[in-house]
């Protein structure tokens, strides 16, 4: 079961563009929309299936971890949302991440 995004294009995701090369995941989930909460349950899913998720750096000798935001939004969260949906839970909340982020580029432009 894919999403049709006619009005969200894949172009626009492209375009997107962050002041930091790294960030934690506070700020992460901001910049893309997310709830904090979504983010550690698509960890979880991930470990689940022995992956990782790209741009997740572990910092050496402490319990944290940094995010490369380029990395993690071209090679996780834009084949995420345009990607099959397994219910249409999941299909709602990647709707709603796709509205936050309309938002939020169209707060930046103003």
């Amino acid at each position: 079961m894919l999403i049709d995004f006619d009005k969200f294009s894949k172009m626009t995701l492209k375009t997107f563009k962050y002041k930091y090369r790294y960030c934690n995941q506070h700020q992460l989930c901001n910049d893309h929309g997310l709830r904090e909460k979504t983010l550690e349950r698509w960890i979880s899913e991930e470990k689940d299936k022995g992956l990782t998720i790209p741009g997740r750096i572990k910092i050496p000798g402490v319990r944290s971890y940094i995010w490369q935001p380029e990395k993690f939004h071209d090679e996780f969260f834009v084949p995420k949302l345009f990607g099959p949906v397994r219910n249409e839970y999941e299909r709602q909340e990647h709707l709603i991440i796709l509205n936050n982020l309309k938002q939020q580029q169209k707060e930046k432009t103003i």
